[in-house]
């Protein structure tokens, strides 16, 4: 009797080849930075990566997994900057210097305005797909810097009402216009000393507007 070929997801519990899911999370990346996230297919990633969709569907059940995927490993970039051996016992301005440097330059990656721009469509029509990439990217980084101005406020370093509000705001010092003027074009590229520039200087500006009174 001949038996029915399985299905690529009925194959997902097979051994996984770490290389093939590099080239796959690379293949997806690429694709995302480059058209609108509803042109992307599961077809497309394959066939850059150079793998079959049998081996996609093994690594990845959906489009939306290979997504969520590629946005937490771009989180985990940032997010180097917050989990280091000796963050813990690093000065408050080095701690947040390390993170702005660390988040402005994967935000202010020429192609990052590109992607929200095409997810965005997407993400409107779906509340679920859109809280799910959140939480894997801004919405991992925004908690991660909350818990560090928490921590300095509970210190007394800071004087902060809402650690989530006070994360944003240093998130908009760092950040500044540059995002929207690369959206629209007016900008191509920011040189890594502007980056420690503009990332040194919403600190400074953060740390006075938060200085706990005790510490004048």
């Amino acid at each position: 009797m001949v038996m029915a070929e399985a299905s690529p997801r009925a194959r997902a519990g097979r051994p996984k080849d770490a290389a093939k899911r590099a080239s796959i999370l690379a293949a997806a990346q690429g694709l995302f930075r480059s058209q609108p996230y509803e042109m992307v297919t599961m077809e497309a990633v394959a066939a850059r990566a150079g793998v079959s969709k049998m081996t996609l569907y093994s690594h990845f059940a959906d489009k939306e997994t290979i997504f969520e995927t590629v946005v937490r490993a771009i989180s985990d970039e940032m997010m180097t900057a917050v989990s280091g051996p000796d963050r813990a016992a690093a000065p408050l301005r080095e701690t947040l210097n390390s993170i702005g440097i660390a988040f402005l330059t994967v935000v202010l990656d020429a192609s990052m305005p590109m992607i929200r721009h095409t997810l965005s469509a997407s993400l409107h029509k779906d509340q679920a797909l859109a809280r799910r990439f959140y939480d894997a990217g801004p919405g991992r980084t925004r908690s991660a810097l909350a818990e560090i101005i928490a921590g300095a406020t509970e210190r007394g370093e800071l004087a902060t009402d809402f650690a989530e509000w006070a994360a944003d705001d240093l998130i908009s010092l760092w950040e500044g216009g540059l995002p929207a003027q690369l959206a629209f074009g007016f900008i191509e590229q920011i040189e890594a000393d502007e980056i420690v520039r503009r990332a040194k200087r919403g600190t400074e500006i953060f740390l006075r507007a938060y200085a706990h009174p005790g510490n004048g």
